[in-house]
Parts: structure tokens; sequence; C-alpha cells
């Protein structure tokens, strides 16, 4: 696994923004905006020129999972409303469905994963900021009894399995996401066709209680299952998707072309938002750990263990603000990898690569950093 991202341990000066986020004391407590302010401007004037809000109502989509975990702290921990903004978080189930939604004009911003891709080559989005890094979790398992295990490390690949005995297979997972890639990666990996194995696309319970069942031969899976996967003899690690694509697999923060480009400050003042949330994350695991749970839980309705958590935290972090400043991989990487991953396999056009590279727009982030530096002089 390359798990060489710098995760030093950072301390964040406490700063008061009105157009954008502050860290809040202990005890959490939130501010709200000025009764002085209009719809139109902020308190707020840094050497970066401030930001000026627009108060419109954002709806933001996420996944009770750690996709998105960021957002729902940031919720409540009340940044959005220390920030002046109106933001509604829109819970859907998985990424394709987040797609849907933002195609719909149901939602105007997303915190999404590797499902993006779909969407941008519409030209209608922005890719505005990387999120969730995923070092581990994403990944493909079989029964430890089975062929593909039986068969040991192939060649000098690293995964179980051998061309023979992953012919044919049928493997489970969510379609549109890192779990398709990872099953087509795999049987390339093993010299064969993505034809030569059957993938069945299913919502990512579903296809766990499939195959503990006794349903398909290979299922690719996220945290929590992947959780629940490693730690069970029964069931062995045969792929990850950090080895078959090279580096981790970065989440997506998505935003409406159009609104973007007429509300230029609400998505820095979100980013900020997010991005404050995610350092809070990346930094605490005792308090990561304690949130999540009880998110996950309370609205999602999956109970985590506390070896489920510790396994989640180890594979999966955020970014802090000093890794934001020094980022360690190209931006929109997963985008591009799994962009050109798709397109050979006819998953979406041909020409595609080019709407997908212009949609990932650095200029948010560049401004966000830029508002904080100056508000920190």
């Amino acid at each position: 696994m390359k798990r060489n991202l710098n995760l030093a341990l950072v301390s964040i000066l406490a700063l008061c923004l009105a157009a954008g986020c502050s860290r809040t004391n202990e005890k959490q407590e939130t501010t709200a905006p000025a009764a002085a302010q209009t719809p139109t401007e902020s308190a707020a004037e840094g050497e970066s020129g401030g930001l000026k809000l627009s108060g419109r109502h954002w709806k933001i989509g996420g996944q009770v999972r750690q996709t998105s975990l960021y957002l729902y702290y940031a919720r409540d921990l009340g940044l959005f409303e220390e920030a002046g903004l109106d933001v509604e978080i829109v819970t859907l189930a998985n990424g394709p469905a987040l797609n849907e939604a933002l195609n719909a004009g149901e939602i105007d911003a997303a915190a999404n994963g590797m499902a993006a891709v779909y969407v941008l080559p519409t030209e209608n989005f922005y890719y505005v900021g990387d999120a969730t890094i995923n070092f581990g979790g994403q990944s493909l398992y079989a029964r430890t009894d089975s062929e593909v295990v039986k068969a040991g490390v192939y060649q000098d690949t690293g995964y179980y399995g051998s061309p023979e005995t992953v012919k044919g297979t049928t493997i489970l997972g969510l379609g549109a996401g890192p779990q398709q890639y990872i099953a087509f990666a795999y049987a390339e990996a093993m010299g064969l066709s993505a034809d030569e194995i059957e993938f069945v696309a299913m919502d990512h319970a579903q296809a766990y209680e499939a195959f503990i069942t006794g349903q398909g031969d290979l299922l690719g899976t996220t945290p929590p299952y992947s959780n629940t996967l490693e730690s069970d003899p029964a069931y062995t690690l045969v792929a990850d998707y950090t080895d078959l694509a090279g580096g981790p697999l970065v989440d997506s923060f998505i935003v409406g072309k159009e609104l973007a480009d007429q509300y230029p400050d609400d998505v820095v003042a979100i980013l900020n938002c997010v991005y404050e949330a995610m350092d809070r994350l990346a930094t605490d695991d005792g308090a990561r750990g304690e949130y999540a749970m009880k998110l996950y839980k309370d609205e999602g309705g999956t109970n985590y263990s506390e070896e489920d958590m510790a396994s989640e935290i180890k594979n999966v972090t955020f970014w802090t603000w000093e890794n934001l400043e020094n980022p360690a991989y190209p931006y929109g990487n997963t985008m591009k990898v799994m962009g050109n991953f798709l397109m050979t396999q006819g998953l979406i056009e041909d020409d595609a690569m080019p709407r997908i590279e212009a949609a990932l727009n650095h200029s948010f982030i560049d401004r966000l950093l830029e508002y904080r530096a100056g508000l920190e002089k």
C-alpha cells in the first residue's frame, strides 16, 4: 500500500469568520450571523478581498459513510451557520443516487466518491475539491476456501487467484463505482478481459448480504463491510484499489457549474467549512470515532464496533489544512484514473477525458487558501 500521505497533526489558530468557518470552542458553541448583514454582504473583509455571500439555500448531497463524513460533521458542529450559510444536507444511498440527484437538479452540490466521474463529462459540474482519502477498505474479497484463494498469489501481482480460477467468476458490488473498477482491473491483472468475468451490480448492503449467504464468488466492497470481512478468517482479501490503481482513491466535492459561476464566494465559504471539518477529523481520532459511530447508527442504521471504526480510521483519512496547501497527489487524480479506465471499458464516451479534465477546477481551492492567508495576517 502506498501510505505516504503526511498526516502530521497541526494546530490551527482560531479564526473569527463571518463568511468562512471558525473553530468553535471546546463546548462547540455556535454564533449566529450578525443581524445587520444583508444576504449579499459579508462583514469579514480580509486582505484576500473577503467573501460576499448570496444568502441562497444550498442543498448538498451526502452519504452516511466515510465518503461524506466531513459534511455531516460540519453541519453538526454548526460551521455552516457560523459562516452565514444556509445549507441543507440531503442524504442519499450511494454515489449513483447522488449523480441522479445532481443531474435532475434536486441538489446543488455533492460530497461524492469516485462515481462523480460519470457526471463530469456532461460539462454541467465542477470538481471543486479533493475530499476523503481512501488508502484501504475499497477491496475485493473471496471466501478463504475458494479456488481463487487456494491458487495463491498470481505471479508478481500480489493478488490471489489465477486466470483459470478467476475466469467465469461472479463478482458482486456497487456498479458505477470503485467496486466495478476493482473487479475489471483485477480481471485484467489476471490477464483476462472484463467480458471473462460477470459483474453483478448491487447496492453495498445488498451485495454484502448476498455474498456472506453464499452468492457470488467474490465481493467488491467498502467500509464497514470490508472492515468486517478483514477480521473474519472465513474471507480473504484478494485485491485492493490502492494497489490496482497505484495510489489512494480520493473522493470528490462536486458543485453545479452554473451555480458555482454565479456564486463563487458561496462555494469558497462552503469549502472553508468542509475542509475545517476534515482537518478536525484527520487530527482527532477519538472525536472522529465517537462522532462517526453515532452518526452511522442514528442516521445510517449501521452499527459499527470499535474494531470496525479502528479499521476505518486506519484506512481512511481526510485533508488537513497543511496537506491541502502541500498536496501529495495530483488534483483530481482519481477522476483521471477512473475516467481513462471507464473509457477503455466503453462505460463512458471515448472522448470524455478532455471534458473531465476541464471540470477539475482548482480556482476555488486557490481562492480559499488565499482567503485564509489574508485573514491570518
